[in-house]
């Protein structure tokens, strides 16, 4: 693969399609690492008529990376159908619309130092030799990556944060209360309105009608929450006599 496959920019092409008529139509989507953001936790649940609980209980595992400092939760793969993914079937993904958000790069992949890479070879991906002409940008647009990004543009800045460097996150009570405020809404808005969050917390009218049915702006909430309750920042306002609280490190 050439160095300008492994460094694209916005502007530069690639070559790639996906069809029944390749040989390697849906291999890439058997025995494959994707991790899932909470836009794709909160895509996926609904789609499914199911919780982001009973999503993460069935469909996913927590991950806990070596040198990340945040609890990832990963697509699982159905070990009784040849490790490929659960929602695969013989014409393609049953949830199509609503895969996740590496489903949507692929064949691309975001570059640590920026930019974007071609992640298979064309060995593996008879779409890259055999495919279209795609500019980045285009190809980001049209599979929606792009929207999605935005939808999750506050976890990369959470999960950027230098204050996860200092976090125990094999703790328990640290590793809940991330997936609770970051993945599992239907929880999350479970623990606002049952427990005492409202009476400790200042929130407009307009908030707490919204929390109730909007899971993206229950969401940004949940950021706030974790970032009040781990990094001590002052993400949300305490009433009046209500205890600082947050999480042990």
């Amino acid at each position: 693969m050439s160095e300008t496959k492994n460094h694209l920019r916005l502007e530069d092409e690639f070559t790639f399609a996906c069809h029944k008529g390749l040989k390697c139509y849906r291999s890439c989507c058997r025995d494959v690492t994707i991790f899932l953001t909470p836009y794709d936790v909160i895509r996926m649940k609904k789609a499914l008529g199911l919780t982001s609980s009973e999503f993460l209980e069935q469909y996913t595992d927590m991950v806990i990376m070596p040198g990340r400092h945040l609890p990832m939760v990963q697509l699982r793969m159905n070990p009784e159908d040849n490790l490929q993914c659960y929602f695969l079937r013989p014409h393609g993904c049953a949830h199509y619309p609503h895969r996740p958000w590496a489903c949507r790069m692929f064949p691309l992949d975001e570059r640590f130092e920026g930019g974007y890479k071609v992640i298979p070879s064309p060995e593996r991906c008879h779409g890259l030799v055999e495919g279209d002409q795609w500019k980045v940008k285009e190809w980001l647009m049209d599979q929606g990556a792009t929207q999605s990004k935005e939808m999750d543009g506050s976890y990369d800045s959470f999960a950027a944060h230098e204050m996860l460097r200092e976090l125990d996150i094999t703790n328990e009570q640290i590793q809940k209360m991330i997936v609770t405020s970051i993945y599992d809404m239907d929880a999350f808005r479970e623990f606002v309105f049952k427990s005492s969050f409202l009476n400790r917390f200042e929130l407009e009218p307009e908030l707490i009608e919204a929390i109730k049915v909007d899971d993206t702006v229950l969401l940004e909430l949940g950021y706030a929450w974790a970032r009040f309750g781990l990094f001590g920042q002052k993400s949300l306002k305490l009433k009046e006599g209500a205890e600082q609280g947050g999480v042990k490190k």
